[in-house]
C-alpha cells in the first residue's frame, strides 16, 4: 500500500465533508475530550507540516509534555474561522512530510482516528476502505506512547464482526473494526458498538491518556 496515497485520500475525504459543515458545527464538541472539531482540525494542519525547531520549543514551554503541547497547538490553530481552516486543511493534501524518525503510517492514523472523531458527533459518515482500516489496526494495537493501546487491551482478544482481523488473547472484544480502532486508541463512545465480556474492562481502562 502507497501510504502516502492512501492518506491524501482520507484527507481529500475529511476535506470534501469539512465543507458541508455549517459553521456552527465546527464548535460540535468533537470524541476528544480537549477539542471541539475546530480544535480537531487544527491539530491536523498542525500535524500535516511539523518542524522539529517549532516542537522542541513548544514542548519547553509545555513543561516537556507532549500531550499538553499538542493539546493548545490544536486549540490555537482551531480559534480560526471556518472558512481559514477549511482552506489550510485542503492545502494538507498532498504535503508528504513528517518529522525526522517518523513515518507516514503515524500521519495516516492520526486522521483515520481524528477524522472519526469529527465525524461521528456531527452525523456525517464514511466507510473507510478496508485495506487502511487494516492497516491502522495492526499499527495501533501495538502502540505505547502518546496512545497507549498496547496497555489499554492488554489481555483481551479483539475481533472484528466485519473483517478478517483479530488481536491479543483473553476475554473476548467484538465490533466493528472501526469502532475497535477508536476505542483501542482511548475513545469512548465507541464502546457502544461493542460487544464480549472484555468490554467492561476496556471500558475501565478508558482513564488512559488518549490522543
Amino acid at each position: 500500500m502507497d501510504t502516502w496515497q492512501v492518506l491524501d485520500e482520507e484527507r481529500s475525504a475529511l476535506a470534501d465533508d469539512l465543507a458541508t459543515l455549517a459553521d456552527g458545527q465546527w464548535d460540535t464538541q468533537s470524541l476528544c475530550s480537549k477539542w471541539k472539531v475546530r480544535h480537531v482540525v487544527g491539530h491536523l494542519i498542525f500535524g500535516a507540516d511539523m518542524k522539529t525547531g517549532q516542537v522542541l520549543a513548544g514542548l519547553v514551554r509545555s513543561g516537556m509534555s507532549f500531550d499538553r503541547f499538542m493539546a493548545r497547538k490544536g486549540l490555537a490553530i482551531g480559534a480560526a474561522a471556518p472558512e481559514e481552516l477549511l482552506r489550510q486543511f485542503g492545502e494538507t493534501v498532498g504535503t508528504h512530510r513528517t518529522l525526522p524518525g517518523a513515518t507516514p503510517e503515524i500521519l495516516l492514523i492520526d486522521v483515520v482516528c481524528h477524522s472519526a472523531d469529527i465525524r461521528r458527533p456531527t452525523g456525517l459518515a464514511r466507510t473507510v476502505p478496508q485495506p487502511t482500516l487494516l492497516t491502522v489496526a495492526d499499527m495501533v494495537r501495538r502502540m505505547g506512547f502518546p496512545i497507549h493501546a498496547s496497555r489499554r487491551i492488554a489481555g483481551l482478544r479483539l475481533s472484528a464482526t466485519d473483517a478478517d482481523w483479530s488481536a491479543g488473547d483473553g476475554a473476548p472484544v467484538e465490533g466493528p473494526l472501526a469502532s475497535l480502532i477508536l476505542v483501542m486508541a482511548g475513545r469512548t463512545a465507541p464502546l457502544a458498538d461493542l460487544s464480549g465480556a472484555g468490554v467492561r474492562t476496556l471500558s475501565d481502562r478508558m482513564e488512559l491518556p488518549a490522543r
